[in-house]
């Protein structure tokens, strides 16, 4: 931000007067309107937003449009929500200057350590061209039809395409966010249906990086994401590598996506004996793709269902399957939404019955408060296997 301008709007600012806060995050949009509380070196106290009678609990972080009208004219100017301060002293310190600058924080009671975790769901196929990215996207839609809030992580190292499909244009990714640069609410994408997509591209990755103190920053910010979600799906890479391994390793369950095509059988089993192997057991949900027949679906999951379990003592659990349907192919060539576009096909029909199994389906539950479930559980497990892996 430009902290020339920043300070001679600082200038301008006294107590009680009411100045009006921008921000273009997608799940804060909007224009709030608060009252300058106190002046600090660098800094300026205000009330907390509101809307619609709701306190608005912008994040730390945040980065925000200052608009102050002075003498019938209007002054707009850069600021940071730095800390916020809940209970009687509810507000928000603004400034020109980065959170780490203070050495305030937010009070500890409004978040708990530990919270109910919210399921994490790694979407995932042992080989390209199977249709994973399509069908993370429609089971969100699906589900968020069904009242659930939905994010989906583009996690796809090599083809990040969730953009892609769905014609969207995100201005930053999380590698913005693990850098400091950007707050994870400013890297969301609003997509069709009210879900929210995160771009992951090569950020995942950098994570593992990070010191501990960045890391715990991060933490602190996918915490406010799971304050507005209920389901994240994590769309991981196709293949056998490290990477795709180790984010359905740290997922609460694995979708499996295949095809009754040989290869993608053959892949999906390597997939599988890969985890096995590694140790990591993992309940995953197999789901046919372009089945021309209930029957033949129903043969290939028990083929690959019995395979598993024979030679690699791994057990599956079939889905369902996604009938072999040419409007799923037009809706990709015309970058929209299946079940939005086409919602009475047959595949769209697939889609809406497998998310209703998702979503009735029992919810892993995690018991150790010292180890967070959700998002937060996962990025920690993730971590760690990226660095035991380096270690040995």
């Amino acid at each position: 931000m430009d902290e020339l301008q920043s300070r001679e709007g600082w200038r301008l600012l006294e107590v009680g007067r009411e100045i009006a806060l921008e921000t273009e995050a997608p799940l804060f949009r909007g224009i709030y309107q608060v009252t300058v509380l106190e002046l600090k070196k660098d800094a300026v106290l205000v009330s907390l937003p509101s809307r619609d009678g709701h306190l608005v609990f912008l994040p730390v972080g945040l980065s925000v449009r200052i608009i102050l009208s002075h003498n019938g004219e209007q002054t707009i100017f850069n600021g940071m929500v730095c800390s916020r301060q809940t209970g009687e002293r509810r507000s928000l310190t603004l400034s020109w200057k980065e959170p780490a600058a203070f050495n305030e924080r937010e009070e500890p009671e409004e978040h708990p350590d530990y919270e109910p975790a919210i399921p994490v769901w790694a979407v995932t196929s042992g080989k390209g061209g199977v249709g994973k990215t399509t069908a993370v996207v429609n089971f969100a839609l699906a589900l968020a039809e069904r009242g659930r809030r939905v994010c989906i992580i583009d996690a796809d190292l090599g083809t990040a395409n969730v953009d892609v499909v769905l014609n969207l244009t995100p201005r930053y990714t999380l590698a913005e966010v693990i850098s400091g640069r950007k707050h994870i609410l400013e890297a969301l994408v609003e997509g069709p249906g009210g879900i929210i997509i995160l771009p992951g591209g090569s950020g995942l990755q950098e994570l593992t990086q990070l010191r501990d103190s960045d890391f715990q920053r991060l933490l602190a910010q996918f915490r406010e994401l799971e304050s507005f979600t209920d389901i994240i799906l994590i769309d991981t890479s196709s293949g056998l590598s490290k990477s795709v391994t180790n984010f359905i390793a740290a997922a609460q369950m694995g979708i499996l996506i295949t095809t009754p095509e040989p290869p993608a059988i053959t892949d999906a089993y390597a997939l599988i004996k890969v985890l096995a192997r590694a140790g990591h057991i993992v309940p995953i949900k197999l789901v046919i793709n372009r089945a021309k027949t209930a029957t033949e679906a129903e043969n290939t999951m028990e083929k690959i269902v019995f395979a598993a379990k024979k030679f690699l003592h791994y057990e599956l659990t079939p889905l369902g399957f996604i009938s072999d349907d040419e409007y799923v192919e037009k809706a990709v060539r015309e970058q929209v939404a299946l079940i939005k576009q086409y919602p009475r096909c047959k595949a769209a029909q697939d889609f809406y019955r497998l998310a209703a199994l998702l979503d009735n389906s029992p919810k892993e539950k995690k018991d150790d408060k010292q180890q967070p479930g959700g998002i937060r559980g996962f990025l920690k497990r993730f971590k760690d296997m990226v660095r035991k892996e380096k270690d040995d």
